[in-house]
């Protein structure tokens, strides 16, 4: 190690050590949150524990929002289904704004699929109508505050996926994982029949669960920690093989193979995949929320920082953008041309 390296260890030390109540995840990228001894003794399995005690508290503080059949399948699966979510005339302009919206969209790439969004901003929303009743709709923003236990509302965006789009490896959102160490919230409304060539979102229910089976192979694959195979896992999305889905004892996965007009709710926490398929798209509006688990209240309904978080997101992706650029290379999100 040179002295330069070892001087700029010493300086992030203090950011490793706030990170440890954040979301960060990655057993590669923070040496404290990937430390072997550390995570021996529990490190990984402490942060586990309390950020699903904290956010099931948020959850439970917005649970009066819903029904009580909804927050206890929810809360018990880990998932929730809606079904003709919208009137028919409703759903049908939002199609049509949705198939012909030509504001900034961008592509992301995991092996051979690529998938298109474009995100719904408040200044998006205003030249899709529809899209922006149903983003700002009691029925949605309630399920959404909800399950994930914040007041602040997901990132939207309009989603394409396109499956085998591209030669290559496998895409990795194809085999069964989970996004992070604690509960999160990602919804998707179909705007076209989900089938099973199209590469439905499947769940593993009750998998969102922190039971003590769950617990324990949590800890066995924090002890491998950045040494996983999986390069993903490394970074702290676990991979689950199906001999140790077996071993959690969970119940067969579910394909969300839906009708259009469909609304799929679900804690990404739990273990997920996209179901392998033929050359293929589907077409929805994608929301997500990770919000800090440690946080011990769900923030506060708040416009103004539901606006500001998409100014975040631009200036972000900005800088990746200008990053890409001095290497000669692009974003991971880079801008589709038209």
């Amino acid at each position: 190690m040179t002295p330069a390296h070892a001087i700029k260890r010493v300086i992030m030390i203090p950011v490793w050590l706030v990170q440890l109540v954040t979301t960060s995840k990655s057993f590669e990228a923070n040496p404290i949150i990937g430390s072997l001894l550390l995570n021996r003794l529990g490190l990984h399995v402490i942060r586990l524990v309390l950020s699903h005690s904290v956010m099931g508290l948020r959850m439970y503080l917005l649970s009066w929002q819903v029904s009580k059949e909804d927050r206890q399948f929810y809360r018990q699966n880990g998932y929730l289904l809606k079904t003709d979510f919208l009137d028919v005339e409703e759903f049908k302009q939002l199609v049509e704004e949705a198939q012909n919206y030509d504001g900034e969209t961008r592509e992301g790439r995991q092996g051979n699929t690529l998938t298109q969004r474009a995100v719904m901003s408040p200044e998006a929303r205003q030249q899709v109508p529809a899209i922006g009743r149903l983003l700002e709709s009691k029925a949605l923003s309630r399920l959404a505050q909800f399950t994930a236990g914040s007041f602040r509302a997901p990132f939207y965006y309009i989603e394409q996926v396109k499956n085998h789009y591209l030669e290559g490896e496998e895409d990795p959102q194809k085999s069964f994982h989970t996004d992070t160490f604690h509960p999160t919230m990602k919804c998707w409304y179909f705007l076209e029949d989900v089938t099973l060539e199209k590469g439905p979102f499947t769940y593993v229910p009750e998998s969102n669960r922190l039971t003590w089976a769950r617990i324990k192979m949590e800890y066995r694959k924090s002890v491998k920690g950045k040494h996983q195979e999986n390069r993903y896992a490394k970074r702290g999305s676990m991979r689950y093989s199906d001999e140790e889905l077996a071993e959690l004892g969970l119940p067969e996965p579910k394909a969300f193979v839906v009708p259009a007009n469909s609304l799929v709710i679900a804690n990404t926490f739990g273990i997920h995949k996209r179901t392998e398929s033929e050359k293929s798209t589907r077409l929805g509006i994608y929301g997500d929320s990770r919000t800090n688990p440690f946080m011990p209240i769900p923030s506060v309904p708040s416009q103004l920082l539901d606006e500001w978080q998409y100014k975040l997101l631009d200036l972000f992706r900005l800088k990746a953008d200008r990053k890409a650029a001095k290497r000669g290379g692009r974003s991971p999100w880079y801008v589709v041309d038209d």
